[in-house]
C-alpha cells in the first residue's frame, strides 16, 4: 500500500524508520501545510511534498495516511481521509474524546476502511508475555505504573509560550500524552475498571502537568503516576500473592519483563524491535492484508474503554478541551 504522512515532527521520523521493516507499505508522499517544512522533512526520503489538504485527499495513488498532527485535529483529518476512501493510522491520543471516537467508528464501518489507533503498547510482543505471566503470581492485588518524563517544551511555559502539548485548545496535557500508556496497559490486562479517580497539578491555563490516576477493580487497584513537569523513574510493578511482575522501563515500550518470587527471579520477556513502532505497523499490515475486522474490533474495544476513562477523569478535574465544546 502507498502511504502518505501527515505531520513533520520527530515521531513521524520514528514511524518512517519502522516502516522500512514492513514491505507491505511504501512511502509515497509527505504532507505539510508548510511547503518549506515539508521539503526539509522529505529530503531524506526522496518523495514529493503536498501542501494542500484537498490535493492530498484527492490523490488516487495513496491508499493510507499516517496522521501525526496536533491532537485536536486528529478527528477531522481521520474523518476526511476515511470519506476519501483511504485507510488511516492515527497517532495517540487517537481523538480528543469519546464522542469523536464514536462518530469516527461510524464512518469506519460506513466506508469499510480501517482507522488504526497507533498505541504501541497494545501491539508489543511483551504485552502477551505479561498477560501469560499473570497466572504465575495470582491473585493480583496491585499494579503501580509510572510514566514521568520532563518535557522538552515545559520550559516554554516560563517564557509565556504555550506549546500545543500544554494547550486545552489542542487537547494536550499529561493525561493525553503520557497517561494513555499506563492506563492503556491496565485496560489491556484487566479490562474496564469499575471506577477511577484523577488528582493532578495544573498550569494556570487549566491543563494538567502531572498527576496520579487510580483505577479500582473488584479485586485489585491500579495506580498510574504521570508527569511532564518533573523527572522520575519509569516502571510498572504488578503485585500478586505469589510474586510480582516487574517491567523496569516505561509502559509504552515493555522492553523487558521479570517474574520476581521469594526464591527466584527470572527474565521472561522476548526480544522486541528496537523501534517499538515496528510491531504496530506489522499488526496493521496483517489486518489490511487479511481484511481482518475481528482483530480490528478487538483493538477498537480497548480504545473505546480508554477514551471513556479519559473523558471520565477529565470531567472530575474540570479539564475541558475546545473539542469537547464543538457539539
Amino acid at each position: 500500500m502507498r502511504l502518505a504522512t501527515v505531520g513533520t515532527s520527530v515521531i513521524t521520523h520514528h514511524f518512517l524508520d519502522a516502516l522500512k521493516q514492513e514491505p507491505f507499505f511504501e512511502l509515497a508522499y509527505v504532507y505539510s501545510r508548510s511547503e518549506e517544512k515539508g521539503l526539509e522533512f522529505a529530503k531524506q526520503y526522496d518523495v514529493p511534498v503536498i501542501s494542500d489538504w484537498n490535493t492530498l485527499l484527492n490523490q488516487t495513488d495513496i491508499d493510507i495516511l499516517y496522521v501525526a498532527s496536533p491532537n485536536d485535529v486528529h478527528f477531522a483529518q481521520c474523518m476526511d481521509a476515511l470519506r476519501a476512501n483511504k485507510h488511516v493510522i492515527c497517532e495517540k491520543p487517537f481523538v480528543s474524546n469519546l464522542r469523536e471516537f464514536k462518530e469516527l467508528m461510524e464512518v469506519v464501518y460506513e466506508t469499510k476502511h480501517f482507522c488504526f489507533d497507533a498505541m504501541t503498547v497494545m501491539h508489543l510482543p511483551n504485552l502477551q508475555v505479561v498477560k501469560d505471566s499473570l497466572k504465575e503470581i495470582e491473585p493480583i492485588k496491585l499494579m503501580n505504573s509510572a510514566m514521568v518524563q520532563y518535557s522538552s517544551r515545559y520550559d516554554l511555559l516560563a517564557q509565556g509560550v504555550i506549546p500545543n502539548i500544554f494547550d486545552l485548545n489542542h487537547s494536550g496535557g499529561a493525561l493525553m500524552d503520557l497517561g494513555v500508556y499506563p492506563l492503556g496497559l491496565s485496560i489491556a490486562l484487566f479490562g474496564k475498571p469499575e471506577s477511577l479517580h484523577y488528582e493532578c497539578n495544573k498550569y494556570v491555563n487549566g491543563i494538567d502537568l502531572s498527576g496520579v490516576l487510580t483505577l479500582k477493580y473488584p479485586d485489585k487497584i491500579v495506580v498510574c503516576v504521570i508527569g511532564k513537569d518533573s523527572r522520575g523513574q519509569n516502571f510498572t510493578y504488578i503485585s500478586g500473592e505469589n510474586g510480582a511482575i516487574v517491567i523496569p522501563e516505561q509502559a509504552s515500550r515493555l522492553v523487558s519483563v521479570q517474574i520476581v518470587k521469594p526464591k527466584e527471579t527470572k527474565d521472561v520477556g522476548v526480544v522486541q524491535a528496537q523501534n517499538a513502532m515496528v510491531h504496530e505497523i506489522q499488526a496493521f499490515a496483517s489486518i489490511l492484508k487479511n481484511n481482518d475486522w475481528n482483530t480490528f474490533e478487538s483493538h477498537v474495544k480497548n480504545t473505546e474503554i480508554l477514551m471513556s476513562c479519559l473523558d471520565n477523569v477529565r470531567k472530575q478535574v474540570n479539564i475541558v478541551f475546545k473539542a469537547d465544546q464543538l457539539v
